[in-house]
Order: structure tokens, then C-alpha cells, then sequence
């Protein structure tokens, strides 16, 4: 896990251009996360309820019906809720069949692993079939200190299968530019969920070297500021970021003010900031 070889990205890939497409979701993607613990997100209701006020006096108010507008506010609520991961949002057009004008349809992505460097510096990475379907490439960093806490505490997650045995894993990236086969609408033929529990000490050997080694692209030395040199062990990386908190901003990833410690619900004004912002300027 924690990984992208744990990622099917052909299917992700098939199914982001499904929904710019669509407009919706293909019927083969089957949430789990209604099984999982949930926590609270640490944004009050009345806060959601503003920014639904916002946005519909905003000027995306002119773009889509109020129904479509108070949806852009829940998914970026959702978007949000996660604060050590990256988030995306995707906008797709599409016709109402019952009227004649067009309806916007945000979708939001949030996942840990959904960028890949500028194309002039790695022209061939595993996600940027992943990155280039994706509008608002939105970033939440969070410290080393809080990512270990906020794990640790968790009791488990549901998985979609047991964790790989095998010693390599199948290539599910596929390459740059290619698009994958994939039959969305098929029974979902994925194996049985499971239930995993980090063993001991997984985040200082497994989770935080590698999120460092994946994002080493878009982090800088915590001391110097400077860019990550290549070729040298993920050690080297870990000690050299710290809590992992300074970024790039010249990469092509909007990155969340505050270095990972400020509340929730300025982040979730952040994040609308950054959505409505994209459509006005796309409008």
C-alpha cells in the first residue's frame, strides 16, 4: 500500500474521462468509504451553509442553476476533509436533456498520490494521464508530526482486497498519452474487500519515506529551500524536508496556505476560493 502500484491508474484514468465526459460517474465504481470510521471533519455546518450563500451569489451563479451551486460547496466540503492528502477538481459540461442550456458539473477528486511533475522534467510518469484530467490541481500539505498522529490513531481501513503478496506488482499505469480499455460498464470484477491494519511503526518505514520519494518533485529542504537532488537513498530526502511542509509553487500544484497548520475551515475557504476562481476564469 501507500503507493502508486497500489493504484489501479488504468481504471482511474478510464474512469475520470468518463465523468469529464458524462457528467456522472460510471455505474461500475462502487464506494467503500461508508465503511470506514468517520470522524468529524472539523468544519461546522454553519460554515457549509455560508459558503452555499457564496456561491450562489457568486458568478457562478450565471454559469449553472442553484442546485448544481449548492453541490459545488458539498463536494468541495468533501474535498477538503482530508488534510494529508491532494485534491483535485474537474469540470465537465454537459447537456440537461429537459432544457435547453448547459449545466456545469464539478467533480472532485481526493486522493494521496494524483500529480506528476511539470511534463518538461518528466515527460513519461506513472500519473500523467492522471494530472492532465484534472482542472484545479489543489495540494494540502500536513507535517511529518501530524501525518504520524493523525495514522496512528486510526483503527484500520477497509481495502479493496487483501494487501499484495507477490514480490512485483502488475503495471496498472500504463503510459503517457495512452488510453486505457476498460469496460465501465462491467460488473465490478475487483477482489473481495478486506480490512488492514498498519503493523508497527509503518509510517517512519513505509508511509512517510515514500510519500517523500513520490513527491520529491514538489518538495524543498526544509533549511535551505532548495529542490531535492536525485539519485541519493529516500533517507537522505526524509531527513533533508523535516516535516515536509515547503513546496514548490513553480510546478503546476496550487498549494494550501498555512504549511499544513491552519484549521479545516479555512482551508475549506481556501479550496472554493481556488474552484470558483478556475470557472470565472473559464467562464
Amino acid at each position: 500500500w501507500d503507493c502508486v502500484d497500489a493504484i489501479d491508474v488504468n481504471l482511474l484514468v478510464s474512469a475520470l474521462s468518463y465523468t469529464r465526459l458524462h457528467g456522472s460517474l460510471p455505474a461500475r465504481l462502487q464506494s467503500k468509504e461508508d465503511l470506514n470510521e468517520a470522524r468529524d471533519p472539523g468544519v461546522g455546518e454553519e460554515t457549509i451553509s455560508a459558503l452555499r450563500e457564496r456561491v450562489w451569489g457568486s458568478s457562478f451563479a450565471s454559469l449553472t442553476s442553484t442546485a448544481a451551486a449548492a453541490a459545488a460547496a458539498a463536494a468541495a466540503a468533501a474535498a477538503a476533509s482530508e488534510a494529508t492528502a491532494g485534491a483535485g477538481a474537474r469540470t465537465a459540461t454537459t447537456q440537461d436533456k429537459t432544457t435547453p442550456r448547459e449545466r456545469t458539473v464539478l467533480a472532485i477528486l481526493e486522493g494521496f498520490l494524483l500529480y506528476s511533475p511539470p511534463e518538461s522534467e518528466v515527460p513519461a510518469h506513472a500519473l500523467r494521464n492522471v494530472h492532465d484530467l484534472i482542472d484545479v490541481h489543489l495540494f494540502l500539505p500536513a507535517p511529518y508530526k501530524l501525518v504520524k498522529e493523525r495514522r496512528e490513531k486510526r483503527s484500520g481501513y477497509v481495502t479493496i482486497g487483501a494487501a499484495p503478496e507477490m514480490t512485483e506488482l502488475p503495471d496498472r499505469c500504463g503510459k503517457a498519452g495512452e488510453e486505457p480499455r476498460i469496460d465501465l460498464d462491467a460488473e465490478d470484477d475487483r477482489p473481495e474487500q478486506s480490512f488492514w491494519t498498519d503493523p508497527p511503526g509503518y509510517v517512519d518505514d513505509i508511509v512517510w519515506p515514500r510519500y517523500v520519494r513520490d513527491h520529491s518533485w514538489l518538495l524543498l529542504g526544509e533549511e535551505d529551500g532548495e529542490r531535492l537532488v536525485t539519485g541519493v537513498e529516500d533517507r537522505e530526502w526524509v531527513g533533508k524536508v523535516g516535516q515536509g511542509v515547503k513546496m514548490r509553487t513553480d510546478a503546476g500544484v496550487t498549494i494550501a496556505p498555512g504549511q499544513g497548520s491552519l484549521p479545516m475551515a479555512d482551508l475549506l475557504h481556501w479550496a472554493v476560493d481556488e474552484v470558483l476562481k478556475h470557472l470565472q476564469q473559464t467562464e
